[in-house]
């Protein structure tokens, strides 16, 4: 056991709240967890949608994966049928898809979930696949929940140097650390499986899972209130009609087919992303991939900010169509 370090300089205040996913492994990204499962499982040939994070493919090749890419319609449903004992990942988008995920689970019981834009969700399907540095304040990490483990030991990762856009936006702005941010975000392309790291793991121990997802389920629906009438994207088919069985999402997707819209609300401080611009290079041009990729809005509704913002947002969209 290695020696305890005693006295010295004060270290980080960090609460040791419970996880979230009590039974998940922890590892050091997302990608890595899906890595993970297809070594676990053995998977040979993964069938992909095309509407997703390019980091999903990438782990998939990493591990000799062979990719099979399907479309989704405007429900994000997909629009084939897959093998009986085919591994399919779905993306539960924007955390709203739980009807989508309960029809699939039916059919094939290779599911796995690519949970990144969804962290509340429970454990359906073989797998669960978590990233949670996209709900928290989070250098890095991955969280996987499935029935399979691998045998070897897991070397634990170092989170420090990943922390700059952290701290940068928090003493300065957000756009002072967002270069930091995306060189961040590439490290994490080149990493080996790992366990979380120790600073990662403390940090989450910080996070009131309960008010955080409250806050984001109460922006959703004032936002929802405020630009439904306006989203071409189906929202109401997406909703239940018992508010508590509707978990946390990671954003409003606000679909208008507005070619200037996201750039206007970036020129007004509103950082509103474009998800998976690499869907153009491999979907069919009138693909409703490559149609969400350009058009959806990925609207800001998380535990920062309250109703107030959420009018803010609403009332810059409108003025601006």
């Amino acid at each position: 056991m290695k020696q305890r370090e005693i006295g010295g300089y004060l270290e980080l205040e960090c609460c040791k709240q419970p996880p979230y996913h009590k039974d998940a492994i922890l590892l050091n990204s997302a990608r890595n967890a899906i890595r993970y499962v297809i070594k676990a499982y053995g998977i040979k040939r993964l069938f992909v949608p095309y509407y997703t994070c390019s980091a999903v493919w990438d782990a998939a090749k990493a591990e000799n994966c062979d990719l099979e890419f399907y479309e989704i319609d405007i429900s994000f449903k997909p629009t084939c049928d897959f093998p009986s004992d085919a591994f399919i990942l779905y993306t539960d988008y924007f955390g709203i898809c739980s009807d989508v995920i309960n029809e699939l689970g039916k059919k094939y019981h290779n599911l796995i979930l690519d949970c990144a834009q969804s962290f509340y969700a429970v454990h359906k399907g073989l797998a669960n696949i978590y990233s949670p540095r996209k709900f928290f304040g989070l250098p890095d990490g991955g969280l996987l929940l499935c029935g399979k483990t691998l045998t070897a030991d897991l070397e634990q990762d170092v989170s420090w140097e990943r922390m700059t856009h952290l701290l940068k936006r928090h003493d300065l702005s957000a756009s002072a650390g967002y270069l930091d941010f995306t060189q961040n975000d590439k490290s994490l392309n080149d990493e080996p499986i790992m366990e979380m790291s120790r600073l990662t793991k403390a940090l989450m121990g910080n996070i009131n899972y309960d008010e955080v997802g409250k806050k984001r389920l109460k922006n959703f629906y004032i936002l929802h209130d405020l630009l439904g009438d306006i989203n071409q994207l189906p929202i109401p088919s997406f909703l239940p009609s018992f508010l508590p069985s509707f978990l946390p999402p990671l954003a409003y997707p606000l679909l208008i087919e507005n070619h200037n819209l996201r750039n206007i609300l970036i020129e007004k401080r509103i950082y509103v992303p474009r998800y998976w611009t690499e869907v153009s290079k491999f979907a069919k041009r009138e693909s409703h991939s490559i149609y969400l990729s350009e058009y959806l809005l990925p609207v800001p509704i998380d535990q920062r900010y309250d109703s107030e913002h959420m009018k803010f947002i609403s009332e810059t969209i409108r003025k601006n169509l």
